[in-house]
């Protein structure tokens, strides 16, 4: 059997994959092992109910990545105010925690004020801890002190990164957690609500569908996507995609935006060292419970933190808050998240049961609500660990590949903590860094979503 070849082979059509074959332009192919597109940023519909692959919602900062969603889906996106709740002590409080105590037993509120100032007067007199050398548990309390650490950040993520908060770095805190100011907790503690802190204090979705339609967008105006094909090896020193069924694609350079410990284990022709890097390189799947209810209303919220243990799922998102049409008239849609471990077992009847329990036991569902669709999905992975074992020999195994002509980026592909606007933004970035080398072999990169935003969403 013949192989074919390309200038560029892109492995994976999440919003990475068709942002960096969008921008590059023909000729190139796409190969996804799904039957669409999209990657963490697929939609599923069925019963009338519309659920992306848990919470997706748009946050742009980046006058380039407004351009390009603007141009690609113009008018599609609405602008939303974040309605974010924090459950804990028995009651609902804004989010983000940290800003927002009033509410909490009187006890909580003066730990976690007094632990703020205490931290405040420590970072005066010793610096800001570098991030590079503490884990996060120490970084949570030298920020934000023992309280708000005790009361919120340790719990939850504990609950997301079921890994030792020592062993976590801290390379993904500053654009993830809120710092507010002495004065926001205070206002905040006194019952003055604190809005706007946060990477995503508005944010876009969709008026009609969800999330898919931004990278059904991209792959329509790209180049070409073959689906449900799955890689089983790359060969390096060939340059030639391996795919079930004997079939090979060449290509000189290789975009791939597949999971970084999946690639380093079937990669061939590299150095030995990578197949064990990869099988260390840590990630926490979720559980994804897609509920629907046959009541409208059932939170006002677009979506609620659970920091304690006794709560099986770590947040809850309503989907129908979001559009209208996602959802049967008279019902109300939610997804529950809850992480395990990679090889962590679970039964999908008891995952769903204690989830229904402990939604009644917040108050959100009551005794007489009927569920009228449920679907159980696995995320995996999901979100990937930052621990020191990453931070040593992440750069040595990216360097190993982008001198074979490979580079491996998005949220799996970097092994990184990202949003959809920073893996559309890792695409773009790798276009422009390919094209130079694909000179005079037909690659264009397009340049016409570099403007400024135009006001439309």
């Amino acid at each position: 059997m013949s192989a074919e070849s390309y200038p560029v082979v892109v492995l994976g059509a999440g919003l990475t994959g068709l942002s960096a074959a969008y921008h590059l332009g023909a000729p190139s192919l796409v190969i996804e092992r799904e039957g669409e597109v999209g990657g963490l940023a697929r939609t599923h519909t069925e019963e009338g109910f519309t659920f992306d692959c848990t919470g997706h919602l748009l946050h742009l900062r980046e006058a380039r990545v407004v351009a390009l969603v603007d141009a690609l889906l113009p008018r599609a996106f609405a602008r939303h105010e974040r309605r974010a709740l924090v459950f804990s002590k028995g009651v609902f409080t804004p989010y983000p925690f940290q800003a927002n105590l009033h509410g909490l037993p009187l006890e909580v509120v003066k730990e976690c004020v007094a632990g703020f100032v205490e931290a405040e007067i420590r970072r005066a007199a010793e610096g800001e801890p570098d991030l590079g050398t503490i884990g996060f548990r120490e970084w949570a309390e030298r920020i934000f002190g023992e309280g708000i650490a005790r009361h919120f950040l340790l719990p939850y993520n504990a609950k997301l990164w079921r890994a030792d908060l020592d062993d976590i770095e801290c390379g993904w805190v500053s654009w993830s957690i809120p710092r507010p100011t002495l004065r926001e907790i205070l206002d905040g503690a006194f019952g003055a609500t604190v809005r706007g802190l946060g990477y995503n204090p508005t944010f876009l979705y969709p008026r009609r569908g969800g999330i898919s339609v931004l990278p059904e967008a991209l792959a329509l105006r790209g180049p070409e996507v073959r689906l449900s094909e799955t890689v089983v090896a790359v060969d390096a020193t060939a340059r030639a995609v391996h795919l079930a069924g004997g079939r090979v694609v060449r290509y000189e350079k290789l975009v791939s935006t597949i999971p970084l410990d999946r690639l380093l284990q079937i990669a061939r022709g590299l150095s030995s060292d990578l197949p064990r890097i990869g099988e260390r390189l840590r990630a926490v799947r979720v559980l994804n419970l897609s509920l629907g209810i046959d009541r409208e209303g059932v939170s006002g919220a677009h979506w609620i933190y659970f920091p304690e243990k006794e709560y099986s799922f770590y947040r809850v998102g309503f989907p129908s808050n979001l559009s209208e049409g996602l959802v049967p008239r008279g019902c109300s849609s939610l997804y529950v998240e809850r992480s395990l471990l990679r090889d962590e077992p679970f039964d999908p009847e008891e995952v769903t049961s204690r989830a229904v329990e402990d939604l009644r036991r917040a108050g959100i569902l009551r005794r007489g609500d009927r569920l009228v669709y449920r679907r159980l999905s696995i995320l995996d992975p999901a979100y990937v660990i930052y621990d020191r074992f990453r931070a040593q020999n992440l750069p040595a195994a990216h360097r190993a590949l982008n001198e074979a002509g490979i580079f491996s980026a998005g949220r799996f592909g970097s092994w990184e903590y990202s949003s959809m606007e920073g893996a559309i933004k890792a695409g773009m970035e790798l276009a422009r860094r390919l094209s130079g080398s694909l000179e005079g072999r037909g690659a264009v990169l397009r340049a016409g979503t570099m403007s400024g935003p135009t006001g439309r969403f």
